[in-house]
C-alpha cells in the first residue's frame, strides 16, 4: 500500500463540513474508477501533546491509501492533467486550502 497523509490549514471561509463533503466527493469519484483504495477520517490536530514537535499551523489531517504506485500514478494524472470530473473535484479541494503539506509512504 501507498499512503498519502495530507496536513492542511483551511481558509477561514471554509467550514469543516464543506471540506469533508469535498473530500467525500473526490474520494467517491476516484474509488468509482478504482484509483483509490480508502480515505481515512478527517481529524483535527490534538492541541500541544508532548510529542508533537511540528511548529506548522496545519490543523486538519486525513489520509488516502492506494493499492500500489500503479494505482496512485493514474489517480494523480487524472487529478492534475485532465479536464474531467476529477480535476474539478481536485480544483475545488485546492480552493479550500490556505496551506498544506503532503507526505507519502509505502508499507
Amino acid at each position: 500500500m501507498v499512503h498519502l497523509l495530507s496536513a492542511v490549514k483551511l481558509k477561514p471561509s471554509v467550514s469543516a463540513a464543506t471540506f469533508a463533503e469535498t473530500i467525500r466527493q473526490l474520494s467517491a469519484a476516484l474509488k468509482q474508477e478504482k484509483l483509490l483504495s480508502t480515505t481515512g477520517n478527517i481529524g483535527k490536530r490534538f492541541p500541544r501533546p508532548i510529542m508533537d514537535t511540528d511548529e506548522a499551523d496545519l490543523d486538519t489531517f486525513f489520509n488516502m491509501s492506494f493499492e500500489s504506485r500503479t494505482q496512485l500514478e493514474p489517480a494523480v494524472t487524472q487529478m492534475t492533467e485532465t479536464d474531467d470530473l476529477y480535476q474539478d473535484h481536485h480544483r475545488h479541494l485546492w480552493n479550500h486550502l490556505y496551506s498544506y503539506r503532503f507526505t507519502y509512504w509505502k508499507d
